[in-house]
């Protein structure tokens, strides 16, 4: 596999480098980060339907599960967990993932492949493919993959439109986020004139908490704390609380949203406990604007854009807010 960090010389190939493999190549895996959300979920099955639509032949396989939330999504369980036993694999999509690494367990069969794609629009990508299409200035990959099946020619339907605009709505903050364009906008019309319902999409990924859910955002309310003379708020969410609840896992996305629209605060970042047996911590960052968190979080291994980014902290939850805060803070003008 391709990689800059053996040295290699990076590469920005493009949609049209991915359209000619995706013509000449077949048995594809296709798979995203850890921890996967809206915008890793909906390309997958865009992608997945767009490969279908081609006649190739294509697994869907994640290191974790299909968020709740998400899986209202037409061909969402269809994703796996492992590649299904006899079913070779040539070829392997990467989607919105920076790091070959962040794949999980999947990353074995990324270094097995003999060939890789990688689609991203993160700023920090590592560009580990054979082919690299990364556009930074793209609100999603999600919008990528729309502008990727208007080239090709293949007609949106609408299970592809739904998929796509999940992509999109999350990625974009419900198109809050400063990565929201015009051409943003015009796609997302395009997709509803497709067929996704923004109402019942908004709905199935936001409003239907079960109770476990409500409960741990409570949870993680009380660790709330505001530090740096009001400039960074973070909180934490521990695997004891999902013991509490009686839960393995929920959807976390939008708890970085309650420090994050603190009056003042620059800098929000959310912990949450993966592993306690592993020690292993995610963690993810937000910024108003003023300071660049891809940066705090390719300290760590991380990455994702200046103003939303995350990393996987390998040590304690306590390691992780002294050490990530530290960064934090002297990223803000603190402790220098």
């Amino acid at each position: 596999m391709r990689a800059t960090r053996k040295g290699l010389m990076m590469s920005n190939d493009g949609m049209d480098k991915v359209i000619e493999a995706f013509g000449t190549r077949d048995n594809f895996l296709i798979t995203a980060h850890v921890n996967p959300e809206g915008d890793s979920i909906g390309s997958q099955l865009a992608v997945y339907r767009v490969l279908e639509k081609l006649g190739k032949k294509a697994v869907m396989v994640d290191h974790d599960k299909v968020p709740d939330n998400l899986k209202f999504l037409p061909g969402s369980e269809l994703v796996a967990g492992e590649i299904p036993g006899g079913i070779p694999v040539n070829t392997a999509i990467v989607l919105d993932c920076p790091v070959a690494e962040r794949a999980g367990s999947v990353y074995k069969n990324l270094e097995e492949a003999a060939f890789v794609i990688n689609i991203d629009h993160h700023v920090s990508n590592e560009f580990f493919g054979d082919i690299n299409w990364v556009e930074p200035d793209s609100s999603s990959v999600g919008e990528m993959i729309f502008n990727l099946t208007r080239e090709l020619g293949i007609g949106m339907d609408k299970d592809m439109a739904a998929a796509l605009y999940a992509a999109i709505v999350t990625d974009t903050g419900m198109f809050n986020y400063s990565n929201t364009s015009k051409e943003t906008h015009l796609v997302a019309g395009e997709l509803i004139g497709n067929g996704a319902d923004p109402g019942k999409i908004h709905r199935e990924i936001y409003e239907k908490k079960s109770v476990p859910d409500i409960r741990l955002l409570g949870m993680a309310l009380t660790t709330l704390c505001v530090e740096a003379d009001g400039r960074l708020a973070h909180m934490s969410l521990t695997r004891q609380m999902y013991r509490e609840e009686g839960v393995e896992r929920v959807s976390t996305d939008e708890f970085i949203n309650f420090p994050r629209s603190i009056k003042g605060v620059e800098v929000a970042v959310f912990f949450k406990e993966i592993d306690d047996a592993l020690k292993k911590i995610n963690v993810s960052f937000r910024s108003s604007g003023t300071i660049d968190v891809n940066k705090i979080a390719s300290r760590f291994g991380g990455g994702g854009h200046p103003q939303a980014a995350g990393c996987l902290f390998e040590g304690s939850l306590e390691g992780a807010r002294v050490q990530v805060l530290a960064e934090v803070k002297k990223a803000l003008g603190y402790g220098i």
